[in-house]
């Protein structure tokens, strides 16, 4: 077991760190834990509970980087390989090998041809995609199908108009909470403090130079500073928040980013498909359901908002029934949306983006020395971006950078299941309240709302350890039923 997860607000207030780390999303917690690892003494606040924004929201694949071949950039497809062997090999209990299959017409840059090429290319590039792997986790390469062949893999195709289709493999994150989490836990093993529901509320600057943040501690309401030599912002769609009154707000602008989860049963294979407007669309299988994604929105939203509404809504279902005409999906067959704000690419005369690079700020310009912002939108390679953040971190410092060990080093697993679980979540893992327990530490909440039975038997085990009242545990209930 790993060390246990205690909110110590007494040593974040009293020792001075060499980093803290405000946002607990991928971004955040790999940072701390490859700093940790590395020697460096790390703090870490998020004013909700980890990875319960927008690292909570998404498709549940751990990608290899096929699509950048398909322009050329061999750079990114080399990392995104490199990272996601490396995610394999650290947490080979959290991913499981998935094919992925693609339709092909008669395109020029997205048929038949165009994908061989792309596929010669990955025999190259991911030559070594399964070095130092368990046999269970080798992915096999890429090919192109016949329509007939493609048919017989995924029966979902039989009426559409295809030539062919293109398979390749990459992994799904079966315990993707489970696996955010497991850098927090990875840091706190290598001696990180970590506390959730504590907000950051202001920078501490001295002398032109960050000195730590001034804090609140949302459980109980009370307010301390934690003292750091150096700061990174990885508060996502806040990142502002704490610039702003420095004049050191980044030009960053959001879309809103939508997943979901339907009732629907799940074919053995993901499949591609592309809508109406051209976006492309995803059927992932996970736990036996159908999950759908991903979305964004045509327009720059407000990045204080991670609210869906129905009209967001509708628009999603109608582009997914643009790409796969046969599910004909209606909102009764939405059982949780998936939502959040990512980072965007706006170029002059062309629609907002997805932004595919990770987005990094240092602010000694701002007269902020020893704060690095940080913002992306890929899960997969955050590990990567945390250790080139870390080796920045020791720059400031003035002292020299170890190598990183966080694409080698184990990360824990919990090996625990049901009740069992929620106990050891409630007891090691930093629960505060029912939906950190139901939505993040276990599986229970992962598909939808659970029932009213479940939610009762999970809020008496958690509220037996945390020593809730009775009158608490129907707040709890209430509260989780109310995020659904």
């Amino acid at each position: 077991m790993s060390t246990p997860l205690v909110r110590n607000l007494q040593q974040l207030s009293a020792d001075t760190f060499d980093v803290l780390v405000i946002g607990g999303g991928i971004y955040g917690l790999t940072i701390a834990c490859d700093a940790a690892q590395r020697g460096l003494s790390v703090a870490l606040v998020d004013a909700g509970d980890f990875g319960s924004g927008t690292s909570f929201n998404h498709l549940r694949t751990i990608h290899g980087g096929l699509r950048y071949l398909q322009t050329l950039d061999l750079v990114r497809a080399r990392e995104s390989l490199f990272e996601r062997r490396a995610l394999a090999r650290i947490a080979p209990w959290a991913v499981r090998p998935l094919s992925f299959v693609l339709p092909l017409g008669r395109s020029l840059t997205r048929g038949p041809a165009a994908m061989r090429v792309a596929f010669v290319l990955d025999s190259l590039v991911a030559s070594d995609r399964n070095d130092g792997l368990p046999q269970s986790l080798h992915l096999p390469a890429g090919r192109v199908l016949s329509r007939d062949e493609a048919v017989a893999l995924c029966p979902l195709l039989a009426n559409q108009p295809i030539t062919g289709a293109a398979v390749w493999y990459d992994y799904v994150a079966w315990d993707a909470d489970r696996l955010t989490l497991a850098w927090a836990l990875a840091a706190a093993d290598n001696g990180a403090a970590l506390a959730n529901y504590v907000e950051a509320t202001a920078l501490v600057v001295a002398d032109g130079r960050v000195a730590g943040a001034d804090c609140v501690d949302r459980v109980a309401g009370e307010a301390f500073r934690i003292n750091a030599r150096t700061v990174v912002n990885a508060t996502g769609a806040r990142l502002n928040a704490l610039l702003t009154p420095w004049a050191a707000a980044v030009n960053l602008p959001f879309l809103q980013a939508m997943n979901i989860v339907t009732r629907r049963d799940a074919p053995t294979t993901a499949l591609g498909g592309s809508s109406a407007s051209g976006r492309n669309l995803f059927l992932v299988p996970w736990r036996g359901r159908a999950l759908f994604g991903t979305w964004e929105s045509a327009q720059l939203c407000d990045a204080s908002r991670t609210d869906v509404d129905g009209p967001a809504l509708g628009a999603f279902l109608t582009e997914l029934n643009d790409a796969f005409p046969t599910l004909h999906l209606t909102r009764d067959d939405v059982s949780l949306v998936h939502r959040g704000v990512v980072p965007a690419r706006v170029r002059s005369g062309q629609a907002p983006a997805l932004e595919g690079h990770d987005c990094i700020y240092e602010h000694r310009a701002d007269g902020l020395a020893g704060l690095i912002s940080v913002a992306g939108t890929k899960y997969t390679t955050a590990r990567g971006v945390a250790e080139r953040i870390v080796s920045r971190l020791y720059g400031e410092l003035a002292r020299v950078a170890p190598p990183s060990v966080s694409a080698e080093q184990p990360l824990p697993c919990a090996n625990l299941q049901g009740d069992a679980l929620l106990r050891h979540a409630a007891s090691h893992e930093m629960v505060v309240t029912l939906a950190d327990a139901v939505m993040r530490r276990t599986p229970l909440g992962a598909l939808g709302c659970p029932s009213e039975v479940e939610l009762a038997s999970a809020a008496s085990v958690v509220g037996d350890v945390l020593g809730w009242s009775p009158a608490r545990q129907t707040e709890e209930v209430a509260a989780v039923r109310a995020l659904y």
